[in-house]
């Protein structure tokens, strides 16, 4: 089949002769990733003779995927031997993973026994190296997130699950038609319907109670709600309702628990797609809307078409009110209730009684805004007032209390975007923050861009710090964030690399790229603009003199090298970001055994997988959870 006229045609769920509802292979196909991380992105499917495959993109109300400006057509001469299932772009956001990502999921049933293995491209394909062009998913090296795994699980996929990380040609590749997706395509087409319906929850037994709420109040102002969710939670519960939080429960527990319930009650959220996937038409489901946007539409629509009965819709927003760093609503906003609307509406639909619901009076909503501004970093302003105004010339960016400069290095909107929102080298962060002391003396490998270090200088006012960047080109960036922030009478840079152990050369090849975060001592990585020596520097003469008490390191891999050789006495903190994708998780566990080897622990809250907050586990010096030492 050819491409069915997906250049001219969004996927349409109830148009049968639409490409949603059909199924091509195309032989000798080229994969292309992502560079970037636009909302548009230039990636895609082309055919053996170069053409691009338009069936094959992401819609989401318009072709989020088109054409690449260069595409890289040269894997001809080692193509991946097999057939293989296109399965689109992976999304690690829950809902946008249920929804888009496993659109085309469908054509699994008929492919089954003809397939080598599922493709999918990442929605943020630079945040990782191009080492291996198909990253296949297993337990020593996953891919996938929990969420993810269960839910493949769920639908019975047994083929191996890969992502395209660099450009290849595979001999085979079946495209099924998007058959689901945001907006109009919420409905699903009949095929995907079919095939959901056939496979999740099937083996899990309903369980839970009757009238079961689902709750975002554990989210805090994070991720946008309705102001006094808890006092909706309380009254729900004296209608008989049970809160039920689902991120913190396993996917088995959810579905169970939405099987089991006679009555569910909800605001809008992605927690609504995976219901709408294992209810009944038996089931009544209420949508309260917690914003002012078309989004409830989509779920409208796929709680309709899956469960084959309208849920009732509560839009009681009295008002809405903007997060600080955001233009107009949006999933970060907050919304207003108005309690005693919602509960004539839910008693209209025979899920609750109206009588006694809270009212919000100015005081207790001054209270509750007052909470949610202490709860995050952000404030939010009324929808209709007007933004805060701009940062000040020459600043593109703030967080931690910090503002970041115009820079070469810090260009690129998405960066922008991810340092405001306070998700730059977030966890590394989080763990130095707290457990970064005044008098401490802290040294870094790897300033970046400065904005660790300045954190760090401008937030804990530890005695002195001392940085090393082995990049060239961000020496200069880095000095003017610390002098933009006045911390440079407390932190100071040194161009270079840091090593450990015997033999230490006086210079070492330190590849660029393009990007800074993928600059590193290893291998060149994606985007290498040259290949640059600088200058090493001794650890343990630099221990010897510096006597440094804590140690933060992000080198982009060179960790495994440094802990092999380092002597880590005296050092009472070391945060660290491991990076599995250079050295494999064996690599990861070695570091972590040095790093206990060397008497220090992960701090529970602040440690994760790939980023450790650790400390020495004296009784001096250990730190109560959840307190400063």
């Amino acid at each position: 089949m050819k491409d069915a006229g997906a250049v001219d045609q969004p996927p349409n769920p109830v148009d049968p002769s639409n490409w949603a509802h059909k199924i091509r292979t195309v032989k000798d196909a080229h994969i292309i990733p992502s560079d970037g991380r636009s909302l548009i992105q230039g990636c895609g499917v082309y055919t053996s003779d170069h053409a691009y495959c338009h069936d094959a993109v992401l819609w989401r109300r318009r072709a989020l995927m088109v054409p690449a400006e260069n595409p890289t057509f040269d894997q001809s001469d080692n193509p991946v031997k097999g057939t293989y299932l296109w399965g689109g772009v992976l999304h690690g956001h829950f809902g946008h993973f249920l929804v888009e990502s496993l659109g085309r999921i469908w054509g699994y049933e008929a492919e089954e026994l003809k397939i080598d293995g599922v493709l999918f491209l990442e929605k943020r394909s630079d945040e990782h190296d191009e080492s291996t062009a198909i990253a296949w998913h297993n337990d020593s090296a996953p891919v996938l997130t929990g969420f993810q795994e269960e839910l493949f699980n769920q639908f019975g996929i047994k083929a191996p699950i890969g992502v395209v990380r660099t450009p290849v040609q595979v001999e085979r590749l079946i495209i099924p038609g998007q058959a689901f997706g945001m907006g109009t395509m919420a409905t699903g087409t009949p095929a995907f319907r079919k095939f959901v319906q056939s496979r999740i929850g099937n083996e899990i037994e309903a369980d839970g109670p009757k009238k079961l709420y689902i709750s975002r109040s554990a989210y805090g102002a994070r991720r946008g709600g309705v102001i006094g969710e808890n006092l909706l939670e309380k009254r729900l519960e004296q209608d008989g309702y049970t809160a039920f939080h689902p991120q913190k429960e396993s996917l088995q527990t959810q579905i169970a628990r939405y099987k089991a319930a006679s009555d569910i009650v909800a605001l809008d959220g992605s927690a609504l797609h995976l219901a709408a996937m294992v209810a009944g038409p038996d089931q009544k489901i209420a949508m309260i809307k917690r914003r002012s946007s078309p989004i409830s539409i989509g779920i409208e629509a796929n709680l309709t078409s899956f469960i084959g009965r309208k849920p009732v819709v509560v839009d009681a927003i009295r008002r809405n009110w903007i997060r600080s760093d955001r233009k107009r609503v949006d999933r970060f906003s907050i919304a207003e209730l108005d309690f005693a609307a919602t509960g004539a509406a839910l008693e209209s639909a025979g899920m609750a009684t109206a009588a006694d619901w809270p009212e919000l009076d100015e005081k207790t909503l001054k209270g509750l805004l007052e909470k949610l501004n202490s709860e995050t970093r952000y404030s939010f302003r009324l929808e209709g007032t007007e933004a805060p105004k701009g940062l000040p010339d020459g600043i593109v960016a703030a967080c931690h209390g910090i503002e970041v400069p115009q820079s070469h290095a810090v260009g690129p909107k998405w960066l922008v975007r991810k340092i405001n929102n306070g998700r730059y080298e977030k966890e590394e962060i989080a763990g130095a923050l707290f457990l970064v002391d005044e008098g401490d003396r802290v040294l870094e490998c790897g300033a970046g861009i400065g904005i660790v270090g300045t954190s760090v200088a401008h937030n804990c006012k530890p005695a002195v710090m001392r940085s090393f960047e082995a990049n060239p080109h961000l020496i200069e960036v880095v000095e003017a964030t610390y002098r933009r922030n006045g911390v440079d009478d407390r932190i100071s840079v040194t161009h270079g690399a840091l090593m450990a152990g015997k033999n230490i050369p006086q210079k070492i090849d330190f590849n660029v790229s393009k990007r800074f975060a993928f600059s590193s001592l290893d291998a060149p990585q994606r985007e290498l603009s040259e290949t640059v020596s600088v200058p090493v520097h001794d650890f343990a003469k630099l221990k010897e003199d510096f006597r440094p008490t804590v140690l933060l390191m992000d080198i982009e891999g060179g960790e495994l090298d440094f802990l092999r050789e380092a002597d880590l006495s005296g050092i009472n903190v070391v945060v660290m970001e491991f990076h599995p994708e250079v050295y494999g998780q064996e690599g990861m566990e070695f570091c972590k055994a040095q790093i206990r080897k060397a008497g220090l622990e992960p701090v529970k809250g602040k440690s994760t997988e790939t980023v450790w907050a650790a400390q020495r586990t004296t009784e001096k010096t250990t730190k109560n959870e959840g307190s400063k030492k």
